[in-house]
């Protein structure tokens, strides 16, 4: 028995050479499976960023919401009858007409 020491083998190399020993099947199914692999990855990651934007999406449109509603509390204030005509009174200095000033257009 002798016990040559042996120099310490790449495993790399050592599964590299048993792979490519066995034919070309198991080589390009390992291919297929790494791009499978990162299929998936790249996948996950366009989900995940799209589900980001959509949160985004969501509370955007929340706040417009929210401002649309105001605006409409707002138009509604200011086209209330009772401060047009208080307006047209104090600011313009507009009078109801009298019934004697009154022209009826048939």
């Amino acid at each position: 028995m002798s016990l040559d020491p042996q120099p310490p083998s790449n495993l790399a190399r050592l599964i590299a050479r048993d792979i490519v020993s066995v034919g070309r099947v198991p080589v390009i199914l390992l291919i297929l499976i790494l791009i499978s692999a990162l299929a998936v990855v790249y996948v996950t990651h366009q989900s995940r960023q799209m589900i980001a934007q959509q949160e985004q999406l969501f509370i955007e449109r929340d706040q417009l919401d929210i401002e649309w509603r105001n605006q409409i509390l707002e138009e509604n204030s200011l086209a209330e009858h009772s401060r047009v005509e208080r307006f047209a009174e104090e600011e313009i200095d507009m009078k109801r007409p009298s019934a004697k000033n009154e022209i009826v257009v048939q």
